[in-house]
């Protein structure tokens, strides 16, 4: 804390020229009326005291004699006093002259501020002789306040966080006072630059499987700077708590909200994150076939043609070469394009949107587009191989569909292995392209329905 230990003379002559000129125009009127007043005092005492008095007045003085001596004597007395002392103060003279906010060395006027925050306060006086002018003493930093001479307005742009003593001093003819001021300038807040709530997040974009970093950045405080990240929805996004940098590894498409902190000292702030990840480039088509019956096998296609059976309840059933299928049968084939790490990445829709279409190399297969189940029905009128191709987002997925003759038992094809990996991932397939197979009781159709509806 800085408190002034300057003499009340020293103090005094640090108003400056306007006050110094103010005050000498005071004392010269004083002199010169003092002056003008003693040519008149000899005079009068003079008159008074020749007077010659009449004999009766000195045995039996008369009430008009004794009257005269004594009011000259009086008007004497009156003038002589006059030119020896200060005449009493009158409204006009700025003895008057008071802060309109009391305050004392023990109980100072107290202001607050804040760091880099534009500050002002006025000082106001009431009494004064019609002209005052003002000035700051022991001020708390050289060039961070002022004081305008004439409007009494403090003003400044604190740059350093603390308690300040000073004065603000006040004259007005030969009179000064003194306002003792103590200023409280507590430090910045800490704010990041990029503002956010939490109903309006700071909105980020990245791209699955690509590397994506942000930099978050503050101002205020005072101290070290920590950064950290809250609530995080994913291992791939972590924040450097030195530099502020936000890193995403995220390869699941989809919406992540969480927060950033910065610490400074004891102050905190909070940055409010959305981060959207966008799916990869579409390498495929992700496809599901069925037979359309709860409870029965299902099959999903990866892209590249991997087919992995799944019984009723999801369960894997390891890998086949084709899936069967009896002449005159239909299976229901429906899919979606998918990036490297099985993110759908068409436009979703659930009233008719852009949907996968099938094709076969089969010319009398039956294909029709069922909006109801989000699928197409494939009917095999012939029995032999047939190939089938779902195509979406401009990429596709063939596989093989071998359509034995009725009169004899579709046999179904060799596994390979159980629980098998897809070749394009390198990621067990139910982990994520296997779409949840316990919803395959509902239809294959219906579960890419709620798949798309997913993204919206």
């Amino acid at each position: 804390m800085h408190q002034s230990t300057k003499p009340p003379v020293r103090r005094a002559a640090a108003i400056g020229a306007v006050v110094a000129a103010t005050a000498i125009g005071s004392v010269i009127g004083i002199g010169t009326s003092a002056t003008a007043a003693e040519p008149t005092t000899p005079t009068t005492a003079t008159a008074s005291a020749t007077t010659t008095p009449s004999p009766t007045a000195t045995t039996s003085p008369s009430p008009t004699a004794s009257a005269s001596p004594k009011a000259g004597a009086s008007a004497g007395s009156s003038t002589a006093a006059s030119t020896a002392v200060t005449p009493a103060a009158t409204p006009n003279d700025g003895s008057d002259l008071a802060f309109t906010e009391p305050s004392t060395q023990a109980k100072p006027l107290a202001l607050t501020a804040t760091v880099g925050t534009p500050f002002s306060h006025t000082f106001t006086t009431t009494g004064g002789d019609g002209t005052v002018a003002y000035a700051i003493q022991d001020a708390p930093s050289s060039g961070d306040y002022t004081v305008n001479i004439e409007t009494g307005v403090l003003s400044g742009t604190p740059t350093t966080a603390g308690t300040f003593d000073f004065e603000v001093v006040a004259q007005s003819g030969t009179t000064q006072i003194t306002e003792y001021v103590r200023l409280t300038v507590s430090p910045s807040p800490v704010v990041f630059t990029e503002p956010s709530t939490a109903a309006k997040p700071l909105a980020l974009t990245a791209t699955a499987g690509t590397p994506f970093t942000h930099t978050f950045r503050t101002t205020g405080g005072t101290g070290s700077l920590a950064y950290a990240i809250q609530d995080s929805p994913s291992k791939d996004l972590s924040v450097n708590v030195e530099t502020g940098v936000l890193t995403s590894t995220v390869t699941t498409a989809g919406t992540y909200d969480f927060e950033v902190v910065a610490l400074r000292g004891t102050a905190t702030a909070t940055e409010y994150v959305r981060l959207t990840v966008r799916p990869a480039a579409p390498v495929g088509v992700l496809a599901i076939v069925s037979a359309g019956t709860p409870g029965t096998t299902a099959w999903s296609v990866a892209p590249g043609g991997v087919i992995t059976a799944f019984d009723g309840e999801g369960h894997s059933l390891g890998t086949v070469a084709s899936i069967p299928a009896r002449q005159g049968s239909t299976l229901w084939v429906s899919g979606l394009a998918v990036d490297r790490f099985g993110n759908a990445t068409a436009p979703g829709s659930v009233s008719g949107g852009p949907h996968a279409t099938v094709t076969s190399s089969v010319a009398s297969d039956r294909i029709v587009w069922v909006q109801t189940g989000y699928a197409s029905r494939v009917t095999f009128p012939h029995a032999s191989d047939h190939r089938l191709t779902i195509s979406e987002d401009g990429v596709s997925t063939s596989f093989v569909v071998a359509v034995q003759p009725v009169a004899t038992a579709a046999v179904a094809t060799t596994t390979t292995g159980t629980g098998g990996t897809l070749a394009y991932t390198g990621a067990d397939e139910t982990t994520p392209l296997a779409w949840a197979f316990g919803l395959l009781a509902a239809g294959a159709g219906l579960l890419v329905h709620r798949l798309r509806r997913r993204r919206l």
